[in-house]
């Protein structure tokens, strides 16, 4: 029997109760769960849910059990069609008007998916186009699709009271929120409170979505293109308020509207795609720890992951139990991170107060770079490079969050012999100090 392992999971075993079975016997479990077919399997290859599920060598297990492997993606037709949407946004960056490739583009597509789009601007800023030139054109590179992507022509809905059911009633919300703004800037209103409720649905993406499909999934599309304009329309908004200028804030308007339309068409449908069905219910559990002031949010069930055993840790002065370790941390008001000398976020506290930045458990196992956006990682990078050489020990800066003063520490860990462990970083609310030296 011939498998096409490009092919979704659903279409290949819907009436194929053998290969269903020869499927979990070689490692994907996940189609014992019939939610997890009909969900998750009616948009993910073989191919793809192997990489996701770390399967190697399902293609030399099912070969012995008579199967014949094919891989459409590798076909000359499917290498065209990334070859003809890849030239078609080079077009774009080179000026050429939107209505003309527009035109050459609905002659050769019917439909285009969410994965080619992403896959030919990676493959453009792989051979070397600026990422500002990308960045720059992200609204005219997605213009080019309307009406013509896969999600467009075939809507579907996600599964009530998940993770991208959440951000998608968001994203519906936020084009509520634009078109009211819109009509009270026409009536020469201000801006208004709503507009940064569009900040904090950025700032989840932020966190939440974009670092984990470059970091995990080799996706970084998103990441490099569309996290740097969230950030650059979020400022626009900052300098359209506090300049009073009606005609950028106009402007921005229509950006912020284009990119509901990519997260819907574009960015959801290629998460949903890509990210396993374990992945997203630790990114439902992070959303717990955001602002819900556009959709209701109801905690997942909290499930234990590490069960509590009896040993002690040795210090050079003193032992604690790791249960007692835990909670001293999480009692202290104090955030603290702890990235290794790998780069790699490795611990996070817990404390109960309020928290200046919001620390995914999804980004746990993770490089600490993928957690920041395009504009900030060249620093981070930067910074470490200094601790690793020597050559800094310490970075220390007071920053003005809402209203209120953080003080926000590094430090390079070393250990007795000098040797690089990695970085700490803490964040402290300095209200009480303030008061405290102001009576």
């Amino acid at each position: 029997m011939i498998i096409d392992i490009n092919k979704t999971v659903y279409e290949l075993i819907k009436d194929n109760d053998k290969l269903k079975d020869d499927l979990i016997s070689v490692g994907f479990t996940a189609l014992n769960n019939p939610l997890m077919v009909k969900s998750l399997g009616k948009s993910v290859s073989i191919k793809r849910g192997a990489k996701m599920m770390g399967i190697k060598d399902y293609e030399i297990k099912l070969k012995a059990m008579g199967y014949e492997l094919v891989d459409s993606s590798e076909n000359p037709e499917v290498l065209e069609r990334k070859k003809l949407i890849k030239s078609y946004l080079q077009r774009l960056s080179s000026g050429e008007d939107l209505e003309s490739v527009r035109e050459d583009f609905k002659k050769s597509f019917e439909g285009v998916s969410s994965s080619e789009i992403m896959d030919a601007e990676e493959e453009l800023l792989g051979a070397g186009m600026d990422k500002a030139e990308v960045r720059k054109l992200c609204d005219v590179h997605s213009a080019l699709f309307h009406g013509e992507t896969e999600s467009e022509k075939n809507p579907s809905t996600y599964e009530e009271g998940s993770f991208l059911d959440y951000f998608a009633k968001e994203n519906d919300k936020i084009k509520e929120i634009l078109e009211n703004v819109k009509k009270s800037l026409e009536n020469d209103q201000d801006l208004g409170e709503d507009i940064y409720k569009v900040f904090n649905h950025y700032r989840k993406k932020g966190d939440l979505i974009y670092p984990i499909l470059k970091a995990k999934y080799n996706k970084p599309g998103p990441s490099d293109v569309m996290w740097a304009v969230d950030i650059d329309i979020a400022n626009n908004f900052k300098k359209a308020i506090k300049l009073n200028k009606k005609d950028l804030a106009l402007e921005t308007i229509k950006r912020a509207e284009e990119m509901t339309y990519k997260e819907e068409n574009i960015l959801y449908p290629l998460a949903f795609e890509t990210i396993s069905h374990e992945d997203f219910d630790l990114l439902f559990k992070d959303l717990g720890d955001y602002d819900h002031d556009l959709v209701s949010y109801k905690k997942a069930e909290n499930k234990k992951i590490n069960e509590y055993t009896d040993g002690y840790i040795n210090f050079a002065k003193g032992k604690m139990r790791v249960d007692q370790l835990e909670a001293m941390l999480d009692t202290l008001e104090i955030e603290i991170t702890y990235v290794d000398e790998n780069d790699i976020n490795a611990y996070y506290n817990d404390h109960k107060g309020k928290k200046a930045f919001k620390r995914p458990e999804t980004s746990l196992g993770r490089e600490v770079y993928s957690c920041h956006p395009p504009q900030v990682e060249p620093i981070v990078r930067g910074l470490i490079k200094e601790f690793k050489a020597g050559s800094k020990d310490s970075l220390k800066l007071v920053r003005n969050i809402k209203g209120r003063d953080f003080a926000i520490s590094y430090y390079a860990v070393r250990d007795k012999d000098g040797v690089y462990k990695g970085v700490v970083e803490t964040v402290q609310d300095l209200s009480f100090y303030k008061e405290y030296l102001n009576k």
